[in-house]
């Protein structure tokens, strides 16, 4: 037989990469450093968000103080893959699928404060009930100001972790109205 260079093959000569029969819709080669592979998923995702309303009854209310509360609206799956959503013991987005992935996390809100003076509200992102790092914001809000806010944050998931929200304030027993909570997960193979 010929020794055939792969560069020099045209028409139907030409053939797909190795294992792509048996590789799934979306799949792409991840390389493992040494000479080999495998087809993995190129990404998962998870879209969750709460109804928007900005009067009563709003998207969601929550009364936090001084110590950390768990965010945990009642929120749609708008687009999911390799996810689940928890609602117990409080919203926990949960990764079931086997491939690890490096995820970028973001969630936005726009809230107001139901009552009384400001106060400064803090939100950060947990996984597995450990704070992601960096992924702490806060934001002043005000009786009868809506104002949003954007928190991020980069970790790795593997299967069955869980990615939470924990939000605080300045002085105990302040309701916060929320008119939407949006969040999204974007992971690719790690």
């Amino acid at each position: 037989m010929a020794n055939v260079e792969h560069s020099v093959l045209t028409g139907s000569s030409l053939h797909e990469p190795k294992g792509t029969a048996a590789a799934s819709s979306g799949s792409t080669y991840v390389a493992n450093g040494s000479g080999s592979g495998t087809w993995q998923p190129l990404h998962k995702y998870l879209a969750v968000a709460t109804a928007f309303d900005k009067a009563s009854p709003y998207g969601h209310v929550l009364v936090t103080g001084t110590t950390e509360t768990f965010l945990s609206p009642t929120v749609d799956s708008t687009i999911n893959d390799g996810f689940t959503v928890v609602t117990s013991p409080n919203l926990r987005l949960k990764y079931i699928d086997a491939t690890a992935i490096t995820s970028t996390l973001n969630l936005t809100l726009s809230a107001t404060q139901a009552t009384g003076p400001s106060h400064d509200i803090e939100w950060a992102l947990f996984k597995n009930g450990t704070e992601i790092v960096g992924s702490r914001a806060i934001r002043s809000i005000a009786t009868g100001t809506w104002g949003s806010i954007t928190v991020t944050g980069l970790t790795a998931l593997a299967q069955n972790d869980y990615i939470e929200i924990k939000t605080k304030a300045s002085a105990d027993a302040v309701t916060v109205n929320y008119a939407s909570i949006y969040f999204t997960i974007i992971g690719m193979s790690a």
